[in-house]
């Protein structure tokens, strides 16, 4: 018997479906993967969201250090085009009450304002607040502009017996943290 064909060889009748598996089958241009992995990325944010609220209400996440939160800003905010300053508020154990974006500003810079800090920490009964934002240039170095809103805040944030923990700038995978530099 002769074959003809690979396909005769292994009495196969019609060629297999090429499935689009990374490094696999079909050619995947750069668009496409930058689109697959953006969505990687946006659902390991949701699980993580998840699993930090989840916690929040089974056990009662706490933020005792700047790392625990450096991990979850990092992968929000590290890739924005564009600058976010948003707040953790936190319970008088340090339990997370909830996390929001505040303000969101351009490319080098987003506009804070202290009295809309401390109605948002009055509605939400804070005790302690997690300040962060992100400098999508990708340097994390505070500048005289991230130390005078962080005294005003911590200075406004005290009248009403708010304690400010931290105040962490995300820049990519880098970070700094005002409260490891002695800055609050």
């Amino acid at each position: 018997m002769m074959h003809t064909n690979q396909l005769d060889m292994f009495a196969v009748n019609e060629a297999a479906k090429v499935y689009s598996f990374p490094g696999k089958g079909t050619v995947e241009t750069a668009e496409q993967r930058k689109e697959r992995e953006d969505a990687v990325i946006s659902e390991a944010l949701n699980i993580i969201e998840a699993r930090f609220y989840g916690q929040l209400e089974c056990e009662g996440a706490k933020i005792t250090a700047p790392w625990i939160a450096v991990d979850y800003m990092t992968l929000k905010y590290a890739e924005l085009p564009y600058e976010v300053f948003s707040v953790t508020w936190l319970n008088s154990q340090h339990q997370v009450i909830k996390h929001e974006e505040l303000f969101r500003g351009t490319v080098d810079k987003a506009p804070v304002y202290p009295r809309e800090v401390v109605r948002r920490a009055i509605e939400t009964n804070a005790s302690a607040v997690l300040l962060c934002h992100n400098h999508p240039s990708g340097s994390p170095q505070e500048s005289d502009g991230d130390r005078q809103i962080t005294k005003r805040l911590v200075e406004a944030l005290d009248v009403i017996d708010v304690k400010v923990v931290d105040h962490i700038i995300v820049a990519g995978t880098e970070h700094v943290s005002f409260a490891e530099r002695g800055l609050i």
